[in-house]
C-alpha cells in the first residue's frame, strides 16, 4: 500500500489553509510582505542609500525607490556576482538563476536562501491546487513518478566562490521529501546541458516508467513525447495514452500554451481525462498558480516574498508612471509588472504584462512582454537580437531590405517542428536567394542568444528560420490599411502571434 500520497495529502491540507487565508485578503497580505522585506534589508546599502527605515507606507516607497530593469541595476548585481555582502539583501549571495530574458539579453538573477525556499513553497503550493479538483487525484499521483524536464542542474562557479546556472536547474537541487522520491528522471541526468542528448536519454529512461506527472516547456515536451512514442514502436496518435496510461496532470508554464493544444491532444486517446495546470514562475520569483481547472486565471502568491506594484501599459516607460498595489488595480487593464523580492530586487520591471480577471483572490492571465519579442517556444528573442540577425543577414548576401517583420510559425499537420518566420520586403534581393537570407539570420541568432541556440540543437524544439519575400510595395499598402501612414508609425519589428505576419502574406497572395 502506498502511504505517502495520503501523507502528503495530510501535509498539503495546511498549505491550503495557507493558501485560502491569503487568497481571502490578498491586501492585507502584501502590506505584510511590504514591511518584512523593508525591515529585513534596511540596513543593506541600497536599504541605506533609499532611506527605508524611514519608509512606511507604499507612496513614501514609490517617492523614495524608483523603476528599474536589468540594465539600470547591472552595476548591483555585477556586485553581488562578486561576493560583496549586504548590497541590496543581507549576506551575500550564492546562487544565480542565468537567463536570457526577452528585453534585455543575458541575465544573472541573484536567488538567496529565502528566494529558494519561497521557490520550494510555491512548487508545494502548486500541487495544494491541483488536490482541489477532486477526491483521490493527489494519492493517485503519488502512486507513480514525477518527470521534470527542465533545465541542467550543472552550475557553473564565479570567482566569488558563487554558482551560477538554471533556475529550473537550481529548483531541482533542491528537491526534498515528498517528492525526491518520486523524481524522474534522476539527478545524473538533470545535469546533462546537451539538450538533445538529454531528451534522448531522458527518453530511454523513463518510457517503460509509470509516469503520473510531467512538467517542462510544451515545445521540449513534444520532443520527448515523439522520442517515447518511436522507441516503444507505436503510433504518437493515442501514443502517450498506451505508454503511460496513468498520467494525470500536465504542468506548462513559460510560453502561450494554446497553439499546442491541438498538438498535445493527438497524443491521448479522446478517453484520457489529463489535467493541464498552468504555472507562472519567472527567474525574478514564482508568481502565480492556475486554481481551477475551468478558469485558466492563475491565482497570485501574496503571501511569499515578494511584494507587486502595477504600472499600466499605457504609462509603462513614461516619467512618474502611475504604481498600484494588489487593492488598486482594475480588471481588464494590462498592467506590467514590478517586483521587491526577498532576493533583494526593488521596483524591478520584470518586462512581463498581466490582466487582473479578480481582485479576491487576485487572479492573473499573462498579457506577453512589454516589449518586442519573440518567445514561442522558449528562445527569448528580443527586437534589437532581429534587427541585428536581419542587418547581419543583408550585409553577408548584399541584400536591401525595404521592411520586414517576424513571427513565430508553429508546427501543423505540414511542420513537425516550429520555427520563425521572417517576412521581408527587399529592394535589392539577397546573393543566393531567401533561402541564403534565412540562413544568414540564423546564423546571427546562434550566435548573440544562448536560449535560441539550445532550442535549435539538432533541430529538435526549432528549424531555421524561414523567409517569405513579398513584392515592393506590400509594407506600405500594408501600413496603409491600417492607418498607419506618417513618420510617427513604425512597421512592428516582431511579434510573438502571427497577426501582423499573416495579414502581409495574405495581402502579399492578393496582389501577386
Amino acid at each position: 500500500m502506498n502511504l505517502l500520497g495520503p501523507a502528503f495529502s495530510v501535509y498539503l491540507r495546511h498549505v491550503d489553509r495557507w493558501l485560502q487565508r491569503s487568497g481571502a485578503d490578498p491586501a492585507a497580505c502584501q502590506r505584510r510582505v511590504f514591511h518584512q522585506l523593508l525591515d529585513r534589508a534596511n540596513d543593506t546599502w541600497f536599504g541605506r542609500q533609499h532611506g527605508f527605515v524611514s519608509i512606511k507606507t507604499h507612496a513614501d516607497f514609490v517617492q523614495a525607490v524608483p523603476i528599474g530593469d536589468y540594465v539600470q541595476q547591472l552595476s548591483l548585481f555585477e556586485r553581488m556576482l562578486a561576493g560583496e555582502a549586504n548590497v541590496c539583501w543581507p549576506g551575500v549571495v550564492r546562487h544565480f538563476a542565468q537567463t536570457s530574458g526577452t528585453t534585455a539579453g543575458d541575465k544573472r538573477i541573484p536567488v538567496t536562501r529565502e528566494m529558494a525556499k519561497a521557490n520550494r513553497r510555491a512548487g508545494i503550493a502548486m500541487f495544494a491546487y491541483y488536490k482541489r479538483r477532486g477526491q483521490g487525484l493527489l494519492s493517485n499521483l503519488m502512486a507513480g513518478k514525477l518527470l521534470f524536464l527542465g533545465g541542467s542542474t550543472a552550475m557553473t562557479p564565479t570567482d566569488a566562490g558563487g554558482w551560477i546556472g538554471d533556475l529550473s536547474g537550481i529548483a531541482a537541487q533542491s528537491i526534498t521529501w515528498p517528492l525526491s522520491t518520486h523524481y524522474e528522471p534522476g539527478l545524473d541526468l538533470a545535469l546533462l546541458d546537451n539538450w538533445e542528448e538529454k531528451i534522448q536519454q531522458v527518453a530511454d529512461r523513463v518510457n517503460d516508467r509509470d509516469i503520473r506527472f510531467v512538467t517542462g516547456m510544451p515545445s521540449w515536451m513534444k520532443i520527448l513525447f515523439d522520442r517515447v512514442c518511436r522507441i516503444r514502436g507505436i503510433a504518437v496518435d493515442g501514443g502517450i495514452s498506451r505508454v503511460w496510461p496513468n498520467l494525470q496532470l500536465f504542468v506548462h508554464g513559460g510560453v502561450n500554451f494554446q497553439p499546442y493544444r491541438q498538438t498535445f491532444a493527438r497524443y491521448f486517446e479522446p478517453g484520457h481525462d489529463l489535467h493541464f495546470l498552468e504555472v507562472y514562475p519567472a527567474s525574478e520569483g514564482f508568481i502565480a498558480i492556475q486554481a481551477q481547472r475551468d478558469d485558466p486565471a492563475m491565482e497570485i502568491l501574496v503571501d511569499n516574498g515578494l511584494f507587486y506594484e502595477f504600472v499600466p501599459l499605457e504609462d509603462w516607460g513614461k516619467p512618474n508612471a502611475p504604481r498600484f498595489t494588489i487593492d488598486q488595480v482594475d480588471t481588464g487593464v494590462p498592467y506590467s509588472v514590478l517586483l521587491s523580492t526577498n532576493a533583494g530586487l526593488w521596483a524591478y520591471d520584470i518586462g512581463d504584462v498581466v490582466t487582473f480577471t479578480s481582485h479576491v483572490p487576485a487572479r492573473i492571465t499573462f498579457a506577453g512582454r512589454n516589449k518586442h519579442f519573440i518567445n514561442a517556444f522558449g528562445e527569448n528573442i528580443i527586437g534589437q537580437q532581429v534587427s541585428a540577425a536581419v542587418a547581419a543577414a543583408a550585409e553577408a548576401t548584399g541584400a536591401e531590405v525595404e521592411a520586414f517583420t517576424a513571427a513565430p510559425r508553429y508546427a501543423d499537420a505540414d511542420h513537425r517542428t516550429g520555427a520563425h518566420q521572417y517576412v521581408v520586403e527587399f529592394m535589392h534581393p539577397p546573393a543566393g536567394g531567401a533561402d541564403a537570407f534565412a540562413r544568414e539570420i540564423d546564423r546571427k541568432l546562434l550566435a548573440i542568444n544562448v536560449d535560441y541556440s539550445i532550442k535549435r540543437g539538432g533541430d529538435l524544439g526549432m528549424t531555421t528560420v524561414e523567409v517569405a519575400a513579398v513584392a515592393k510595395g506590400t509594407f506600405y499598402e500594408w501600413m496603409k490599411q491600417r492607418g498607419k501612414l506618417g513618420g510617427q508609425n513604425k512597421v512592428p519589428v516582431c511579434a510573438n502571434d502571427r497577426r501582423y505576419v499573416d495579414d502581409l502574406l495574405a495581402l502579399a497572395s492578393q496582389t501577386a
